[in-house]
């Protein structure tokens, strides 16, 4: 009979863990202010390099920021900042991004079918307004970007779902790297602007199983877009890589 060793935890992760317990408790409420490293530490019964470390690794998470001159404060706490370090991992991993392209067409063709049950006109009149922004925006990438994450959220919102909700703005936030490469691709900007006007019609039309299916659709030529262009960069990187090496063997 063999046992495992018992793993000492260090100072510093218990005090991520107990401020961690008081986030989540809202003890510490978002945008509240902590007390000075010295003043935590003393309450905590540790040394301050124990309460630094622990900051700065909850404040990597998006949990804690840090403001020189001011002191350290709870983050907001919303979707969209809590997201931020695990899309760095999602953008350093190929498969990963696959992965998340496969789970956004099995949750949003779904959020769109429940959007057209019961959209409301007014968010009908946002998707109408926002589709006329991204009509003018097609030469301007960046900010066609903008109005087609809030065309995307503004259907999310209408499911009227918070479990939906979450999970699918979630995905959404999460895929901003497969944006800025796909907004560049020619033609990508024309033709999801097309997708949109489909999404919306069948939206309008309060038509679930066509709601679904336009999201389907779009989805799959955003995910191809992606992998193409992925492909044709690999493909122009191991160009340039054998050209080096030819130059380099004709220069030795």
């Amino acid at each position: 009979m063999s046992f495992d060793p018992i793993v000492q935890v260090s100072i510093s992760e218990q005090v991520a863990q107990r401020l961690l317990t008081m986030i989540r408790t809202r003890r510490l409420k978002p945008g509240e202010q902590l007390p000075p490293e010295r003043e935590l530490a003393t309450m905590l019964g540790v040394g301050r390099p124990a309460v630094r470390e622990a900051i700065r690794g909850l404040a990597l998470l998006g949990l804690l920021r840090i403001r020189q001159g001011e002191g350290t404060f709870v983050g907001t706490l919303e979707t969209r900042e809590l997201l931020e370090p695990l899309g760095m991992v999602i953008e350093l991993n190929a498969g990963t991004l696959e992965a998340l392209f496969d789970a956004r067409l099995v949750i949003e063709p779904g959020v769109a079918a429940l959007a057209a049950s019961q959209i409301s006109d007014a968010e009908l009149a946002r998707l109408h307004a926002l589709v006329d922004d991204e009509q003018a925006l097609l030469g301007d990438p960046e900010t066609f970007s903008a109005a087609d994450m809030a065309f995307h959220e503004t259907i999310i919102d209408a499911c009227d779902n918070p479990f939906l909700q979450s999970i699918a703005n979630s995905l959404y936030l999460l895929g901003k790297k497969s944006r800025r490469v796909t907004s560049q691709v020619d033609g990508v900007l024309a033709r999801s602007l097309q997708d949109h006007r489909d999404i919306m019609a069948a939206l309008q039309a309060r038509d679930p199983a066509r709601a679904a299916e336009a999201m389907r659709r779009h989805l799959c030529r955003v995910r191809d877009a992606y992998a193409g262009s992925i492909e044709a960069t690999t493909e122009h990187d191991d160009g340039d890589q054998s050209g080096d090496t030819d130059g380099r063997a004709t220069g030795g």
